[in-house]
């Protein structure tokens, strides 16, 4: 088996800026530090953020972040969502060691591209890529040597069943896939703020992944006691070009919530 690289995403934390409140009966910062536990127990090479980490954007909430992160010493990849405030998060995230954000990022024989899916006049929070993002997105695809691609955003590209949830998704996927179909080497799609698991593959079997929050989960009409529980997402990326993902679920005790 050809040498992996394995990245852990972790998203929509919600973070407040005291770590003792809680966001409708939930303790986010003790749910997520519950989930990074977790996550460190696999080893990753690599922390994916995808955003929502704090839920008003607070300095404190991102210093609350920063805290948790920063003894781990793991490479940090990160994009915002609609709840962050992206001028706090790229001055508060950048002590991170090997810290980047909303970029192209060379992972050896695999390339990360990170979006910014954030509508700023959005009602409800859905979301837009903006013609800057998408002719960034081309630039990388067409520039960069045609490496197996991860493309990571906040907001989902695809339809996932939940038709409240399905009204803040990416206002013009048709325009995102429309670009990314045009490449070979995009093989994945990742994104954070649906609170659950999904997963599609496109026609042209690009693998579409959605990932649990690491605090309140969006659970399905018929939901699974796991489908409650925070979680993360796992990615292993082979240096062949091939991929295996998977959602792990935390359990919470009283004492967390």
């Amino acid at each position: 088996m050809s040498h992996s690289i394995l990245l852990a995403q972790v998203t929509d934390s919600h973070l407040l800026a005291k770590t003792t409140d809680q966001l409708r009966g939930c303790n986010t910062w003790q749910t997520f530090n519950a989930v990074l536990r977790e996550v460190t127990q696999c080893k990753p090479d690599g922390l994916l953020l995808t955003g929502d980490l704090a839920e008003q954007g607070e300095a404190e909430a991102y210093g609350n972040l920063v805290d948790a992160l920063s003894p781990l010493q793991i490479p940090t990849y990160w994009l915002p969502g609609n709840h962050d405030r992206l001028d706090m998060l790229q001055q508060v995230l950048q002590v991170l060691p090997a810290s980047q954000g909303l970029s192209s990022i060379d992972l050896g024989p695999w390339q990360l591209i990170l979006l910014d899916s954030v509508f700023l006049d959005a009602t409800f929070g859905e979301g837009h890529l903006s013609e800057q993002q998408l002719q960034k997105l081309r630039f990388y695809l067409t520039h960069h040597p045609p490496k197996p691609t991860l493309i990571a955003l906040h907001h989902h590209p695809v339809s996932v069943g939940i038709d409240w949830v399905d009204q803040i998704g990416v206002k013009n996927a048709d325009e995102f896939f429309a670009l990314i179909e045009q490449f070979s080497q995009v093989k994945l799609v990742v994104f954070g703020h649906i609170h659950h698991e999904f997963q599609h593959k496109t026609a042209r079997g690009i693998g579409v992944y959605g990932c649990p929050s690491t605090c309140l989960q969006v659970t399905p009409a018929v939901a699974a006691m796991a489908d409650t529980q925070p979680g993360f997402r796992l990615v292993r990326l082979y240096g062949d070009g091939r991929y295996e993902t998977e959602v792990r679920r935390v359990n919470i005790v009283d004492g967390e919530r």
